[in-house]
């Protein structure tokens, strides 16, 4: 079984979703910071939102918008979306650099 397949989801609020994983930690996710850029602009629109569905042990949205399972776990444990820099540093198993 893998630990951060992603066995079920559900709106809490606006864009807020809990998500349960594999090994069975559940955990919620404000996803409103990471709607930016081309692909996950539409995901802005909250009714656009809600029709995500689960496929591929992710979260997946009409226009093929998914973020990776791993990121979602990480971000659940984390408290929150983190910035690139230090989502990269975390699967790189590096402390992120402070500005």
């Amino acid at each position: 079984m893998e630990t951060n397949r992603i066995t079920s989801a559900r709106i809490l609020t606006a864009y807020t979703l809990e998500l349960q994983f594999g090994d069975g930690f559940v955990g919620s996710i404000d996803l409103k910071p990471a709607l930016w850029g081309t692909v996950f602009e539409p995901l802005q629109n909250e009714s656009y939102f809600a029709q995500f569905r689960l496929e591929d042990d992710t979260i997946r949205w009409p226009n093929d918008a998914d973020f990776c399972p791993d990121v979602l776990r990480y971000w659940c444990e984390a408290g929150g979306v983190r910035t690139q820099a230090e989502t990269d540093a975390h699967f790189a198993g590096q402390p992120a650099a402070t500005w």
